[in-house]
């Protein structure tokens, strides 16, 4: 009875303050570090999580170990992808990206890349794309996981309730 009571207490996730406007994310297509083909066209019909991350900025060291527990928190419900900046720096963000155990995928891509994101003016910069492929959000500098986590809840929530309300 308790719990029947608990549950009918329970509110819809909050919608997430967004501070960009949705708009189309890029196509991309590159190889992440262990070798395998990374591309927009594997991951769309998926919430996505795009992190720009360099191993010279030390918010990254603190935000990569977050970004991996939500991965495993998430699991198969969201895609977490990592894109270290930095072409020169390609075999440091390499070995970087084995020491913390990254169990997202993670590439060094072009400098023109993120501009097609819209620049990035802090390091780290974390994009949220919606299964349609749009940018909804972005997160400048290291991110708050409550932040995170309560938008991708969010996220998931509406995309339950539009599966139960086609």
């Amino acid at each position: 009875m308790l719990c029947l009571a608990l549950l009918a207490c329970q509110k819809d996730p909050l919608p997430p303050v967004r501070n960009i406007e949705t708009r189309p994310a890029p196509e991309f297509q590159m190889q992440d570090f262990a070798g395998t083909e990374l591309s927009s066209a594997s991951l769309k019909g998926k919430i996505v999580v795009l992190n720009f991350w360099a191993t010279w900025a030390p918010g990254c060291s603190k935000e990569i170990p977050e970004l991996i527990a939500l991965q495993k928190k998430y699991q198969d419900r969201v895609r977490f992808v990592g894109i270290a900046l930095g072409e020169q720096t390609a075999a440091d963000a390499s070995v970087l990206a084995r020491q913390f155990g990254m169990n997202y995928p993670s590439a060094v891509a072009p400098s023109e890349f993120h501009r097609n994101f819209g620049g990035i003016d802090a390091i780290p910069s974390t994009f949220v794309i919606d299964p349609q492929w749009n940018l909804v959000n972005r997160y400048t500098g290291r991110i708050s996981v409550q932040d995170l986590s309560a938008e991708l809840d969010y996220m998931l929530f509406q995309a339950k309730q539009a599966q139960k309300n086609p």
